[in-house]
């Protein structure tokens, strides 16, 4: 499930959980998540991880001023499309924020509109596969004409990952 919230379940070796921060500055919003094992990830999970890396990587690679929206959700899909996890990738990859946590335009199949420079957004594709895990990283990035800038530059790679 992209979204749980906390209970009384003891977390297990092997237990994945994806945390969120939420910081906030003179009334602005920034989100980071990363995914995260519990002692040790397995061979699948591993894999997996992978792939949601390099979904996330894909949509970073095309934002730029001018860019349609949908292109980003589609750079990142069709990574976790071609691993076979498609079926998993059940919420947009990305959203605007700003003065709120959830705000729109979004990274979605459907948005047309263009990436313009100074628009913030967090760049999460995920996928959650029953019995395996749920993985997402979430990092909030500036857009730029070139690109983007950055803001949440925290570790990332799943030994930094394993608690």
């Amino acid at each position: 499930m992209p979204h749980v919230f906390s209970g009384m379940r003891k977390l297990e070796k092997g237990d994945i959980l994806i945390h969120t921060h939420h910081v906030l500055f003179q009334g602005y919003i920034a989100e980071c998540e990363r995914t995260c094992f519990v002692q040790e990830a397995s061979e699948r999970q591993r894999a997996a991880f992978g792939v949601m890396q390099r979904a996330q990587q894909a949509a970073l690679d095309v934002i730029k001023a001018g860019v349609p929206m949908c292109e980003v959700d589609r750079a990142a899909r069709s990574i976790i499309q071609e691993a076979g996890f498609g079926d998993f990738a059940i919420h947009r990859s990305g959203h605007s924020i700003g003065l709120d946590i959830h705000e729109p335009p979004f990274f979605r199949f459907d948005e047309e509109a263009l990436l313009e420079e100074g628009m913030v957004f967090t760049v999460e594709p995920g996928f959650y596969v029953p019995g395996l895990g749920g993985f997402r990283h979430s990092d909030t990035v500036i857009v730029t004409r070139d690109g983007y800038e950055l803001i949440t530059d925290v570790p990332r790679d799943l030994d930094s990952m394993i608690l």
